[in-house]
């Protein structure tokens, strides 16, 4: 009893199921593409200022966004008015709707004598992830943050200028 074994240079797949996987690979990569851009261009359209206070940890955060990169200062400050922990986070702003996605490239304490704080601990905790994801919603001169990550919360803070291209 013999067996035959497949010739060198043969495939298992005929050349009408070659080109489908070709052809599918070809459409979802360029549809990845173009929704990783379209996210990207619609972040890119930002011109903003958000204030406001996080009553939980009783830090105060100030955010801008221009051109897609985004500045958030994370400022803890004691009862006295002495400032306990200052953080600056930078990232790129990508816009899909209501849904703000921050992919963050640099996290710096602006006051590094290590105090243990709960800026601090969110900062810390913060900083194992690259992208953090909020969705934001408008009202007036009021914006609303819903995050879900280290906790469920939601932020009401003060905006001026537009989130995006699409915000009136």
């Amino acid at each position: 009893m013999t067996t035959k074994t497949p010739m060198l240079g043969t495939t298992f797949l005929s050349q009408k199921w070659q080109h489908i996987i070709i052809t599918a690979a070809l459409l979802l990569s360029a549809a990845l593409v173009f929704l990783i851009l379209y996210g990207f261009v619609a972040g890119s359209t930002c011109q903003y200022s958000i204030s406001l206070h996080v009553p939980d940890d009783e830090r105060d955060v100030f955010m801008t966004c221009y051109r897609g990169k985004v500045v958030a200062l994370q400022t803890k400050v004691a009862q006295d008015k002495e400032i306990i922990s200052k953080w600056k986070v930078e990232a790129r702003q990508l816009r899909y709707g209501d849904q703000t996605i921050y992919f963050v490239y640099t996290r710096t304490p602006l006051i590094t004598d290590h105090k243990q704080d709960s800026n601090n601990r969110f900062n810390q905790i913060s900083a194992a992830y690259k992208f953090l994801f909020y969705k934001m919603i408008r009202s007036g001169d009021e914006v609303y943050i819903f995050q879900n990550f280290p906790r469920n919360y939601i932020h009401k803070g003060k905006i001026e200028g537009s989130i995006d291209f699409w915000d009136s």
